[in-house]
């Protein structure tokens, strides 16, 4: 038996004739490389920015007009949250101002009175602000709230509080109150009970050694924030996280060790440990100089609270803070809202709101410009990568729409040739 000599027909010629070819896309790799680098590059970049924002302290919680305005009505409201329904709601305002009256709270008193354009209904809140365009801010608006008090409580107001309208428009140097912790008579006996009893709590201690100048040079301002700090953490309510990093402060401003080492070897040539004359000179030796320009700094945060509403409101403000860093938030609230924020203070829950209504101002220089710009750079890198790839899909996709009949006909006229090329492969001798 002799086979015939195989064809061409046997082998798929035009096959390859149809496979479509992929075109290589060179560009599709630079752009995933620009992805990554992006992907890369922008973290960073932000990372950098925070630690400039940081370490230059460029978000800084000052006093500005318009800055003032907008916390002081973020302050009402929160205060007019404390009214849960709005069924006579005036009512209520006059309750609470009330409560405080009762209390001998005159800052809180104040606040809530001036809260009234936004704890009162629209239509009676309307009177306030008009008062207030009108007249001298928030004199005015203390005098227009007053008429819509009980005559109970309007009594009781005016004779246990000093309105603004009649408070002197400045004050001189020597009318600031020079209040201070304690005599050289209480930081002898404080001294002798810390170098006996070592558990003993050295807050008041420390806090009275600066009072006296021991520390370093103090303002009036700073004794006034002493005063109520030590006010503040004797209240039960006061965070004890907070409470602890004021330790860790003192402690590294004055550390006790060195307070004792010192006070003894001061003893050595006359007198005890304990004497003031030992105690004082032990405590200047053992001053840290930089943890102490912090305390001194920190005193001055609170006593510029002080300062706006009053030594009890600072100590209330102060149970608001959960960390050292919040004091001047704080500071920036009692600038600007006063007594609102002292009303707000001892009343809101500790949950935070009130911090969050105080907010700065960033400032910009030149790392942080460049690390903005890094930034950036690699956003819109990441935007142009994307893009390109949506562009480049949706052109595939309309090619793919336009030739698709052309490939099935290519296909079809294929598999039609190999089948009939497929009947005669074989013929006999």
């Amino acid at each position: 038996m002799k086979h015939a000599k195989p064809t061409r027909a046997w082998r798929p010629v035009r096959a390859h004739a149809y496979q479509r070819r992929r075109p290589s896309r060179p560009e599709g790799a630079w752009i995933a490389l620009v992805f990554n680098l992006c992907l890369f590059v922008l973290p960073m970049a932000g990372a950098a920015a925070v630690i400039v924002i940081a370490r230059d302290h460029l978000y800084a919680y000052e006093y500005t007009p318009n800055g003032a305005r907008s916390i002081s009505r973020r302050v009402e409201r929160l205060n007019a949250s404390l009214i849960q329904t709005d069924f006579d709601r005036q009512r209520q305002w006059d309750n609470m101002v009330a409560m405080e009256l009762m209390a001998n709270d005159d800052s809180a008193a104040r606040g809530f009175l001036l809260s009234g354009t936004e704890m009162l209904p629209p239509r009676t809140a309307a009177i306030l602000r008009q008062a207030a365009s009108e007249g001298a801010g928030d004199s005015a608006i203390e005098v227009a709230a007053l008429q819509l008090l009980l005559p109970g409580t309007r009594e009781r107001y005016q004779a246990n509080v000093q309105l603004l309208s009649l408070r002197p428009n400045s004050e001189t140097p020597g009318e600031e109150p020079a209040e201070t912790l304690g005599d050289p008579r209480d930081f002898e006996l404080m001294a002798r009970a810390l170098l006996g009893a070592p558990e003993t709590d050295p807050l008041q201690f420390v806090l009275t050694g600066f009072a006296l100048g021991l520390g370093g040079d103090m303002s009036a301002r700073m004794n006034e924030g002493a005063v109520a700090l030590l006010a503040a953490t004797r209240r039960e309510d006061f965070p004890n996280d907070l409470s602890d990093e004021l330790h860790i402060l003192f402690a590294e401003a004055m550390p006790l060790e060195t307070f004792r080492a010192a006070a003894r070897v001061s003893a050595e040539e006359r007198g005890a440990p304990g004497d003031f004359d030992n105690a004082s000179v032990a405590f200047a030796a053992s001053i840290n100089p930089q943890a102490a320009a912090r305390v001194r700094a920190m005193l001055a945060e609170v006593g510029d609270i002080s300062a706006a509403t009053s030594a009890a409101a600072a100590a209330t403000m102060l149970t608001q803070a959960t960390t050292l860093s919040d004091f001047e938030r704080l500071r920036l609230l009692a600038q600007t809202s006063g007594d609102r924020a002292a009303a707000a203070a001892k009343r809101l829950p500790r949950d935070g709101r009130l911090l969050l209504a105080a907010r700065g101002e960033l400032e910009f220089n030149r790392d942080l410009l460049l690390a903005l710009g890094a930034v950036g750079l690699a956003l819109a890198g990441l935007l142009f990568a994307v893009l390109s790839k949506l562009v480049q899909a949706a052109r595939d996709g309309v090619r793919r729409l336009n030739h698709g009949d052309d490939d099935f006909d290519h296909h079809d006229d294929y598999d039609s040739e190999l089948l009939e090329i497929s009947t005669n492969n074989w013929r006999p001798l």
